[in-house]
C-alpha cells in the first residue's frame, strides 16, 4: 500500500521552500519514505490487527501513538478466537483477563493529521533532495574533467539516502520521547 507524502507543494510553499514544480510530488514521497523509515513507526493514521502475548494480565500494542483499541479477542492454543467478556485500554496498556495467553487486538495507530514539525522537516528534506547534485546520489565522491574538478563531502553521499543528523533530531523533536506518548488530553 502506497502511503500519501506527509506534506504537499502548498506546504512547502508556506513554510518557503520552492520546490521544482516538475518533479516535487516525488521529491516530497521520497522525502516521505525516508522519514518514515528513520521514524520506525507510524505516522499516518492506519488500523491494525495484530496477534500479541499477553503477560501478567497486559499488552504492550506495538506502534505508538495508539489512538483507539476497537476489538479484543482471546486466542486459544489451538488458534480459535474468542469475544472476552472485558478488557480495558487506558491510553498506553490494555488489560485482559488473567489466564489469557494471546489476543488479538484491532487498534488504530498514527496521528489522525501530521503533526506541522513532520510538515516542515518533510518539506526541507525534499528541498534538500532538489538541492542534491546529481553525483552525489549516484554516491559519486569526486569526478573531474579537465581543469574543472567537484568533490562531495561524504557526509552529503550518505545523506543522499538518508536523513541528515539535524533532520533525524528535527524528527525526534516532532515525534517526541519514545518511552512517553500523550494520545489525548484529559
Amino acid at each position: 500500500m502506497s502511503l500519501p507524502p506527509l506534506a504537499t507543494q502548498a506546504d512547502a510553499t508556506a513554510y518557503g521552500y520552492t520546490l521544482p514544480p516538475t518533479t516535487a510530488d516525488g521529491l516530497l514521497n521520497r522525502a516521505s519514505a525516508r522519514i518514515r523509515r528513520a521514524a520506525g513507526q507510524p505516522i499516518t493514521s492506519s488500523t491494525s490487527t495484530v496477534r500479541l502475548e499477553v503477560t501478567d494480565g497486559t499488552v504492550t500494542l506495538p506502534g505508538p501513538p495508539v489512538t483507539a483499541v476497537s476489538s479484543v479477542l482471546g486466542v486459544a492454543c489451538d488458534g480459535t478466537t474468542t469475544a472476552l467478556e472485558w478488557w480495558c485500554w487506558d491510553g498506553s496498556t490494555l488489560t485482559v483477563p488473567y489466564g489469557t495467553a494471546q489476543v488479538d487486538v484491532v487498534f488504530t495507530r498514527g496521528y489522525p493529521v501530521v503533526p506541522d514539525g513532520i510538515v516542515e522537516l518533510t518539506c526541507a528534506v525534499a528541498a534538500r533532495l532538489a538541492a542534491t547534485p546529481a553525483g552525489a546520489e549516484g554516491l559519486l565522491r569526486s569526478r573531474q574533467i579537465d581543469d574543472y574538478s567537484e568533490t562531495y563531502a561524504t557526509e552529503a553521499i550518505a545523506a543522499a539516502g538518508d536523513l541528515l543528523p539535524g533532520e533525524r533530531d528535527a524528527l525526534e523533536d516532532a515525534l517526541g520521547t519514545p518511552e512517553a506518548w500523550m494520545t489525548r488530553s484529559q
